[in-house]
């Protein structure tokens, strides 16, 4: 029965225009029916039961329009004070009198600010959506909601029909977000697609990389992202664990993002740190409890900070190549800061990566990562070669994706300290430096 009966709202909720129209038509009719039967000349003409059924249809419509004007402004009233506890900034619907169709959409429309101000979610995870030469709107629309960005195709269409965005939709390429609302979707499908510009940050990249790419796709100057991303402050919680003075190195969550033609570095940082407060954080700090490292400082461990995890994510991130290596070779740096390991590591990571952030760009190879050379190691002066300093580096060496940061959260539960690269990305493992010196003669090139 409670089927019977949610099935019969949806079904009013969903033809409540043509209702509407209906019932406005037949009482129209009706008061025509009525006047004509109050004239001399045309009173013989109206039979007796159709007027007294028009004069029952007046009735009936005006305490009908009463008590829809009751209803519905109870309804828009008690939506209007959800949408104000929701967001302050929710925007806000007027019923339109400039014709009898703009009247019912916006009366609909206004039955459902609540849809209208609400996003799917809150994932900032852009994705890309196309609108076909000659799409209609309503197909726009159910798309929309088949690809979980509205959460009512119905009403997004006839909220664009409303305001004539149905007439003026371009063909085009668009970034879209499941934590942008109604009104942000339409706007962004108006004028999103042609003053826009994309850009994509690979795993694994420094932010110096960052600035050398928004810079030569003429995005905005590198030196401007550079400085902006070293000072910019940010008041998310999990940025707190970070050293005093420490950039957003590590942080800027990998991704592909929609910037205006004229953006300004806060206008890429933003969406990067919004993407990882809302696809890493919340999976690191679901996973730190009861987690520890041995700190050198303290001689003793500690717990593992938010900070700690995405350094030593960053490591991995540029050690790994294949997915299911990275909880091993995140198990391996666990392993080499344990005391347990002291006389063979003295808790050192000994990490490649670590002396190639040192290094810095090479003016020869244009490059930012360049292979170790024998002897760095010692020769390397810097906070970071961890060849020569104990623990953790300083921070971050490099942005890294979520498959890394998950294994330093998840790592293999092993006894290597060393790892070997033998081609296509793979590594072979070994517990002690008599086995590493074997597998390297073994897979020597």
């Amino acid at each position: 029965m409670d089927s019977l009966i949610l099935e019969a709202q949806a079904w009013v909720g969903d033809n409540l225009i043509v209702l509407l129209r209906t019932a406005a038509i037949a009482w129209i009719g009706a008061m025509v029916v009525v006047l004509l039967a109050e004239m001399r000349w045309s009173r013989r003409l109206i039979p007796d039961w159709l007027r007294n059924l028009s004069r029952a249809l007046l009735l009936v419509g005006a305490v009908g329009a009463l008590t829809m004007v009751v209803i519905f402004g109870g309804r828009m009233l008690a939506d209007s004070l959800q949408a104000q506890d929701q967001s302050e900034q929710a925007a806000e619907l007027d019923l339109s009198f400039d014709s009898p169709n703009s009247f019912f959409l916006s009366l609909y429309l206004s039955m459902h600010q609540t849809e209208l101000n609400q996003s799917v979610s809150d994932d900032p995870t852009a994705v890309t959506f196309v609108v076909e030469p000659g799409e209609t709107a309503t197909s726009v629309a159910a798309r929309l909601e088949e690809e979980g960005l509205v959460v009512s195709g119905d009403v997004f269409g006839r909220f664009m029909s409303y305001h004539g965005l149905d007439v003026s939709l371009e063909a085009g390429t668009y970034r879209l977000r499941p934590n942008m609302t109604m009104h942000e979707i339409a706007e962004a499908l108006q004028y999103g697609g042609a003053d826009a510009v994309m850009v994509t940050i690979p795993e694994g990249w420094r932010m110096e990389q960052v600035a050398w790419l928004v810079e030569e796709q003429g995005i905005m100057r590198g030196d401007d992202f550079l400085a902006y991303a070293r000072t910019a402050v940010y008041d998310y919680p999990w940025l707190a664990s970070r050293p005093a003075g420490a950039s957003l190195e590590g942080f800027l969550f990998p991704d592909t993002y929609e910037l205006p033609t004229d953006a300004v570095p806060a206008n890429l940082v933003d969406p990067m740190l919004a993407t990882f407060d809302a696809r890493v954080a919340p999976e690191i700090e679901g996973r730190l409890a009861g987690r520890t490292i041995f700190d050198l400082n303290l001689s003793d461990y500690r717990p593992l900070t938010l900070f700690d995890v995405v350094t030593l994510a960053s490591i991995v991130e540029r050690e790994a190549v294949l997915d299911e290596e990275r909880p091993i070779i995140a198990s391996v740096y666990y392993n080499r800061l344990d005391p347990a390991y002291v006389e063979e590591t003295a808790l050192r990571l000994s990490a490649d990566p670590t002396i190639q952030y040192a290094k810095g760009l090479d003016p020869e190879t244009g490059n930012w990562w360049n292979p170790m050379r024998p002897g760095e190691g010692q020769t390397v002066e810097s906070p970071y070669n961890t060849f020569k300093v104990q623990g953790l580096p300083p921070g971050p060496i490099c942005s890294p994706g979520l498959a890394s940061i998950l294994a330093v959260l998840n790592p293999t539960d092993t006894d290597y300290l060393y790892f070997h690269a033998i081609g296509d990305g793979k590594h072979v493992f070994a517990s002690t430096l008599e086995e590493h010196m074997m597998n390297q003669e073994q897979y020597a090139p």
